[in-house]
């Protein structure tokens, strides 16, 4: 028997447990989707007061009101690289970090949550009637991800306590306010000002949970650094020194330096200190 790699095609050989050319685990039985543990960070946002206004309505009504919400949060979430996986009648659950990954996935779903608050906002202003409210919470963590999952076919891309966490955060969250957990605010704080509250009591947690109320963003979105350097350059002492030379002797534009690599190459450490070495 020969097995399909879901994400590349490869056929393996029925022993195979890792794909032989990408390395993405092989199904191990037929019909259930090969799998891997990551680090996600889950957002959930949910309209508020929305089931009892709706209770009575007609169904076209609720329809109509509802839609220009969905509408705008999958745009948001998609502007900042986000997956919506699902929408459960008035909520939603987004998912950063898979299937495509970033070195700042939870930055991202704070703004994506912040800016969500702002386009509730600007539709309650062009259309007056829809009157919508909304609470957003957030959590990163490991979670269990199905490799080739299909979410626009109501496949399920993510499972883990990071879900159920942030599930829980959205529904402790103030109205009109975005709610992370600790595992997101470890991760941003140094990118966000948050206000810290009572730890709350989750369902399902032995312990109340630490949370905080994100603010504002403390830079734009990719153009101002705010993360401090703090993971050291191994094996490569004499780098910061070389691109300093490298580029202060381009002086006029004379000269250019460059530089790649994958994911995990240390490419975005090597451009924070040269930007932190010559921006003023």
């Amino acid at each position: 028997m020969v097995a399909a790699c879901p994400a590349c095609g490869q056929a393996n050989p029925e022993i195979a447990r890792y794909c032989l050319a990408c390395g993405v685990p092989i199904e191990e039985e037929a019909g259930r989707p090969a799998e891997e543990r990551k680090t996600v960070t889950v957002l959930f946002c949910d309209l508020v007061g929305f089931t009892a206004a709706s209770d009575g309505a007609d169904p076209e009504d609720v329809r109509a009101r509802i839609r220009p919400y969905h509408a705008r949060l999958r745009r948001e979430v998609q502007r900042f690289g986000g997956t919506v996986e699902k929408f459960i009648g008035d909520a939603v659950m987004a998912v950063f970090g898979a299937p495509v990954a970033h070195e700042d996935d939870p930055e991202r779903a704070v703004r994506a949550g912040l800016r969500i608050l702002e386009a509730i906002a600007d539709l309650n202003r062009q259309e007056a009637e829809l009157s919508l409210a909304v609470r957003v919470g957030v959590e990163s963590g490991e979670a269990v991800v199905a490799l080739g999952a299909r979410p626009e076919q109501g496949e399920g891309l993510v499972a883990g306590d990071v879900v159920n966490t942030a599930s829980r955060l959205q529904g402790a969250a103030p109205v009109g306010g975005a709610l992370v957990g600790p595992g997101t605010y470890s991760a941003t704080r140094q990118v966000f000002d948050y206000q810290a509250l009572a730890p709350v009591v989750l369902k399902g947690k032995a312990e109340p949970v630490a949370v905080f109320r994100a603010l504002a963003p403390r830079a734009r979105f990719g153009t101002e650094l705010t993360r401090s350097l703090t993971t050291p350059m191994v094996g490569r002492p004499d780098r910061p020194g070389h691109r300093h030379r490298r580029i202060s002797k381009g002086g006029a534009g004379d000269d250019l330096a460059a530089g790649g690599g994958g994911r995990g190459a240390g490419c975005g450490q090597v451009t924070a200190g040269c930007r932190a070495a010559f921006v003023c």
